[in-house]
């Protein structure tokens, strides 16, 4: 045998060898990792990745007006269907931490149907999951992060239009009271597993929930001294009523009745309301914890008068229109 077949023989049974160790010693497991470790290296990209560990806080989040904040009818009207890009910025985000806590947030070019979702706020900028509790036994091993706690995760968005800064300079922030406690109250929820857990809701309500909006004012109605007195005191919003621009009025309405018993025409007593940027005027919309009243003179042959509270998503919005909303009415007698 010629010494090249002898070594291509020794090469052969050389790699045989080494193959027989491999397969015994070497090969890679095929047992599948699973728990944490593979979930915490998953890119987290989509609310919907979020739904199977937590259906409950999901349902609650989908259809709010956080997750339709890119498809809104009304945003899409003010928005010029988001040829103003300037909005896109916070109907449609990216992650609030890659852009910076209290900072003005970037736009992303995709998933406009999740809107402000479980991304925007609670992935972290080097893709770990924001939480108020760390738990590394939980498949996405949440950590506890405080900016992510704190009024900067809203201010983000929300003090485009100055309302972060109106709730820090309301009594609200002066006793700890947050954004959080008013649109995200603790609920419990109910596990499969029969576990009773305690969380922050995700419903977010707010100027689309007529509970939230009654409970922000006190609408007071009386006559003194032949003068009908109209009041309204901000008594349960951490932030000026309304807050935001342009699109948001509150109205206090009155009508007087004659001893003929037809009432005249509704008028307008006085408009909470912001200009936009490019309107004149100034800003009438009603800080917390203040009061503002408006009186007007009574007829002789009025016997009674009646007065309303309404809430208007936009001020073009007339008493018919669905959007805007009743929110008090009342009538007092004249003696």
């Amino acid at each position: 045998m010629s010494p090249l077949a002898r070594l291509a023989i020794g090469v052969v049974l050389l790699l045989g060898g080494f193959g027989a160790w491999w397969f015994l010693f070497g090969k890679p497991s095929t047992q599948v990792v699973r728990g944490p470790d593979v979930a915490a290296t998953k890119a987290w990209q989509s609310s919907q990745q979020c739904k199977d560990c937590h259906q409950a806080v999901w349902e609650e989040w989908y259809g709010s007006h956080h997750q339709i904040a890119y498809l809104n009818r009304e945003v899409r009207l003010q928005s010029e269907d988001f040829r103003q890009k300037e909005c896109q910025a916070c109907h449609l985000p990216q992650p609030v931490s890659v852009t910076g806590f209290g900072q003005r947030t970037l736009a992303r070019q995709t998933r406009p149907n999740e809107g402000v979702g479980c991304i925007t706020c609670h992935l972290g900028a080097n893709g770990e999951v924001l939480s108020r509790n760390t738990r590394p036994e939980l498949p996405c091993r949440p950590v506890r992060n405080e900016q992510f706690l704190s009024m900067d995760q809203c201010q983000s968005c929300h003090n485009q239009h100055y309302t972060t800064d109106q709730w820090r300079a309301s009594q609200f922030a002066a006793q700890g009271t947050t954004c959080n406690d008013c649109h995200m109250p603790e609920v419990e929820r109910h596990l499969a597993s029969g576990e009773i857990v305690t969380g922050r809701a995700h419903v977010f309500p707010g100027a689309h929930d007529i509970a939230s909006l009654r409970a922000a004012g006190r609408f007071d109605v009386g006559v003194e001294g032949g003068e009908l007195v109209l009041a309204l005191e901000n008594v349960g919003a951490g932030h000026n009523f309304p807050t935001e621009e342009r699109h948001r009025a509150v109205d206090m309405m009155y009508r007087f009745v004659p001893a003929s018993g037809e009432p005249g025409d509704w008028q307008l007593a006085f408009r909470f309301r912001q200009p936009y940027r490019d309107e004149p005027g100034e800003n009438t919309q009603l800080p917390s914890g203040e009061r503002h009243e408006e009186r007007i003179a009574v007829p002789a042959d009025v016997v009674a008068v009646q007065a309303r509270l309404w809430y208007r998503l936009m001020p073009i919005f007339d008493d018919a229109d669905p959007r805007s909303t009743l929110l008090f009415e009342r009538e007092v007698q004249i003696p």
